[in-house]
Order: C-alpha cells, then structure tokens, then sequence
C-alpha cells in the first residue's frame, strides 16, 4: 500500500496458475503482490473491485435502489487517473 509500494506479503514462488489472487489495496491499484500473481498466470482480483463493491451495496442498502456499479467505477477510476498525473 502507499506509500510502502515495493512490499509484497506473499513469496512469487507460491503463486501458481490454479489459484486467485485478491488484494484489498487499491492504492496503487497495481500492487506488487498483483503483478507476482500475473506473472505466475494466476487470475488477480485489484482492492478497487472491493472498494466499489463495498460502495454498491452500502448504496442499496441506505436507498433501496439498485446502485450504478459501472458508473462508480469510473468515477472512482477517473479520480485516480488524475491523482496518477497530479
């Protein structure tokens, strides 16, 4: 997480293929321990995904509405992108 971005929980040598990878972190969205998984060709999960997620449902639950998951994807991704280049 940032800003500690060169620090990996988990040994490369453990990821394999067959497994998923989830990271909460979603600042940087790519964590080292994702780009590990990647390499090792294991299907990766990013914190954003959770974050948005989490977002969702606590929106349904307060108005009782389905809530626009793509469009606070892309919110949250478009504020990201311009910390990114900030």
């Amino acid at each position: 997480m940032t800003p500690n971005v060169d620090t990996c929980p988990v040994p490369p040598d453990v990821l394999r293929p067959d497994m998923i990878v989830f990271d909460t972190v979603y600042n940087p969205r790519q964590t080292l321990l994702l780009r590990h998984a990647q390499a090792a060709n294991a299907r990766v999960v990013d914190g954003l995904s959770m974050f948005v997620n989490q977002a969702a449902l606590q929106f349904e639950r307060f108005t009782g509405q389905p809530a626009p998951r793509q469009h606070m994807r892309q919110i949250v991704e478009a504020q990201f992108d311009t910390q990114d280049h900030a």
